[in-house]
This record gives C-alpha cells, sequence and structure tokens, in this order.
C-alpha cells in the first residue's frame, strides 16, 4: 500500500479537508454544529461530478448528522 495512503485517505485530501474545515470555521454549514465529528461534504455528488467534485466550491462541512442524513442524494431531492 502506497505511503500517500494513511488512515483511510490520501495525503492530498487530508490537505483539502483541513482546508475547507478552516474555511468554514469547524462548523456544520446546515445546522451550525461546532461539536462532534466533522465531515467534509460534496455537495453535488462524487458519483455524478466524477474528479471534480474534489474542488473547493463543490465542498463544505457537515455534521455527522446532517451529512449522514444526505446520503448520496442533493438536499431538497425527494427521499424513497
Amino acid at each position: 500500500m502506497s505511503k500517500s495512503w494513511e488512515n483511510g485517505s490520501y495525503k492530498g485530501w487530508r490537505k483539502t479537508r483541513a482546508r475547507i474545515l478552516m474555511r468554514d470555521g469547524y462548523m456544520c454549514q446546515l445546522c451550525g454544529q461546532t461539536e462532534g465529528r466533522l465531515h467534509v461534504d460534496h455537495i453535488i455528488p462524487k458519483r455524478i461530478m466524477g474528479s471534480e467534485s474534489d474542488f473547493d466550491s463543490n465542498l463544505r462541512t457537515l455534521c455527522q448528522k446532517c451529512n449522514l442524513s444526505k446520503g448520496g442524494r442533493f438536499f431538497g431531492d425527494a427521499i424513497t
């Protein structure tokens, strides 16, 4: 396994994640939570945008509850 792969992510993603968390003030952009585990969410899911989904403009900080409730949907999509 590559040395750049550590703790389940690549070094480049860890840098991107740190930058997005800092940009968003370590706060969920939906509910405002600052405590607990924070995720970096792809606004438009990676399965739709592919490699272009990792641009900063498509990333935001969400708390675990908001991110897991979103899943791979866009907010506003019907839950089926």
